[in-house]
């Protein structure tokens, strides 16, 4: 009798400690202090994490006081106002994305009494978490003018963000841009650097960003005056890239103001032909959200490249710069 309470003394201490305590079915939030948190978590942003405890009131902990979590079931989604969607698939912090979106069918105003039809539509989709950022930008404009097209050409650039610290990070960008008219130009910016975020907010932006790379522009293969000028039908031009994203609510957050943007200058040119110096590329403007989703937009954006032909009598400059003026109606997450 006492071999067999012996041999099932082991099984026995094995149940009790089972039973005193669950050992699954909690998420479980380690502190930079050292503190560890175990309960059923509620809620969570990227400011806070609201936590149930079994023996006591739900706390309220700031982001940055944890250094690391686990969660017993995915977090599941959920969305916030005019700030896109936290979702964690995996249950591990350092793999916690936000997930944000915007779209805007755009109508240009009127500043000539030509009859011209205008489509332009942009969107944005953004996905990050504390090291990462993913972010595609895309747009469609096709115009016509007394009859005939006049522009027709899209855009598209991938950018990835690779965050050092809540302000530094580093840009890597491809801006793809594909014109349908006539030369059938395409332009290929591929650029590089570092960039700070001094406002790290999903209501509120403030970046400055530094880039250096190359412009490469590509025609078809049956322009004759690009091959005079050229002698080729490509031509490179390294570039330094200085840009800005700013966005700021007001208003009880109805209201945001923004502008967006590059300041471009060509280092080195392909042709004594001709001279590509500067361009900018930026818009000003304000939106109204109707809720929390659908919105009103006004913008002024600005399209500007200084350049000219050398010619044997001096100088042949270029009519590079274009306003527009764009109301739209967009939604966001």
């Amino acid at each position: 009798m006492m071999n067999s309470v012996t041999r099932l003394r082991p099984l026995l201490i094995l149940c009790l400690l089972l039973g005193a305590g669950p050992l699954h079915g909690a998420d479980i939030l380690w502190m930079h202090n050292g503190d560890r948190l175990s309960g059923k978590v509620e809620e969570m942003t990227d400011k806070m994490v609201r936590i149930k405890l079994p023996y006591g009131q739900p706390l309220t902990i700031e982001r940055s006081a944890i250094m690391r979590w686990r969660l017993d079931k995915p977090y599941k989604p959920k969305p916030t106002a005019k700030g896109g969607i936290d979702f964690n698939p995996l249950g591990n912090a350092e793999r916690v994305w936000h997930m944000t979106g915007n779209g805007d069918v755009n109508i240009k105003l009127k500043s000539n009494t030509s009859r011209s039809n205008d489509v332009n539509l942009k969107g944005n989709l953004e996905v990050a978490n504390m090291d990462w950022r993913y972010t595609l930008e895309g747009e469609y404009n096709y115009e016509t003018k007394d009859g005939k097209t006049d522009n027709h050409d899209y855009q598209l650039k991938p950018i990835v963000d690779i965050f050092f610290d809540q302000s530094w990070f580093w840009r890597s960008s491809l801006d793809y841009e594909y014109d349908l008219i006539d030369t059938n130009y395409l332009s290929l910016d591929l650029g590089t650097g570092p960039g700070y975020r001094f406002w790290n907010d999903k209501k509120r932006r403030l970046e400055l960003i530094a880039l250096g790379g190359v412009r490469h522009a590509y025609w078809s293969d049956d322009n004759d005056a690009i091959m005079e000028l050229f002698g080729k039908l490509h031509a490179s031009y390294p570039f330094a890239n200085l840009g800005w994203d700013y966005r700021q609510p007001i208003w009880h957050e109805r209201i945001e103001l923004f502008s967006k943007g590059t300041y471009l200058k060509y280092l080195d040119q392909d042709t004594p032909l001709f001279t590509l110096n500067q361009s900018v590329n930026g818009s000003i403007g304000m939106r109204y959200y109707f809720n929390d989703n659908l919105r009103l937009s006004w913008s002024s954006e600005l399209d500007w490249d200084d350049a000219w032909f050398n010619g044997p009598d001096g100088r042949i400059g270029i009519d590079g710069k274009e306003w527009r003026q764009y109301i739209s109606l967009g939604a966001s997450f």
